[in-house]
């Protein structure tokens, strides 16, 4: 029984050990390579009506005013608008300065600014965010509810099981990119919001805008829906083919 009873002591501490290590880990592996996010200047960061007046918020807003695009200004901030609705409509608590934040950094990874060379542009929205809000020392929980809201903007499937931040962003883009929602929509929020970020040629241009955001590293596209952007503009675009790739595993069956 000595013996035994010495195993299961030795497993159970495995066990524990191996938790230990987990718990202990940091909670985000940076990126080998780290894009700084600047500093906007001070004439950029002013909120527009309806968002949250913070530190936070003006400064997300000077990187997008200074930074970014009008198309992606004004994306930006409809995507907020429609997600903070959708807050409210829900009854429950979220951060919508939080929220504003991922609006106005889901799409930087889109500029040469804050594209890396090998990770897909949410991811690289993500990790732009985080060092933006480490600057502002805002607790790793916090950051990390952004992170993952970016990161899993176009990824179906997760984001309902994720904090609500993260589901709002998500339906937020949605709504602004795909129409998803849209007869369910207050319909004179939805005019109003239009009306002061307007749509000019919204559907062409945002298209283009994710081909140039991924043009240069096509393969972080891969089984995402980035992919149709590809093989839409680009000639003789080939992906890789799943099923193909198990078939061709150097492994052999059994």
């Amino acid at each position: 029984m000595g013996a035994v009873d010495s195993k299961i002591k030795n497993k159970n501490s495995s066990l524990r050990s191996a938790s230990q290590t987990a718990d202990a880990r940091p909670t985000f592996r940076r990126p080998k390579i780290v894009l700084p996010v600047p500093t906007p200047a001070l004439k950029f960061q002013r909120v527009q009506p309806g968002v949250p007046d913070t530190q936070l918020t003006r400064g997300a807003t000077g990187l997008l005013r200074e930074f970014s695009t009008p198309l992606l200004i004004n994306h930006s901030h409809r995507v907020f608008f429609w997600a903070n609705e959708l807050g409210r409509q829900t009854g429950e608590p979220f951060d919508a300065e939080l929220l504003f934040v991922c609006a106005a950094f889901h799409d930087l990874g889109l500029l040469k600014k804050f594209s890396s060379a090998d990770d897909r542009f949410e991811v690289d929205s993500a990790n732009a965010v985080r060092q933006f809000l480490e600057h502002h020392d805002v607790p790793a929980a916090r950051i990390q509810v952004a992170w993952d809201a970016i990161s899993l903007h176009t990824t179906p499937g997760i984001a309902a099981y994720k904090p609500l931040e993260v589901e709002l962003l998500y339906n937020g883009v949605g709504l602004d990119v795909l129409g998803i929602g849209y007869e369910h929509f207050p319909e004179d929020l939805r005019k109003k919001i239009v009306d002061q970020y307007p749509r000019i040629n919204f559907k062409q241009d945002i298209a283009k805008a994710f081909l140039g955001g991924f043009e240069h590293k096509t393969q972080t596209t891969e089984g995402t829906c980035n992919e149709d952007i590809c093989s839409y503009f680009i000639r003789n675009y080939k992906r890789s083919n799943f099923y193909d790739q198990i078939q061709n595993s150097p492994f052999q069956n059994s």
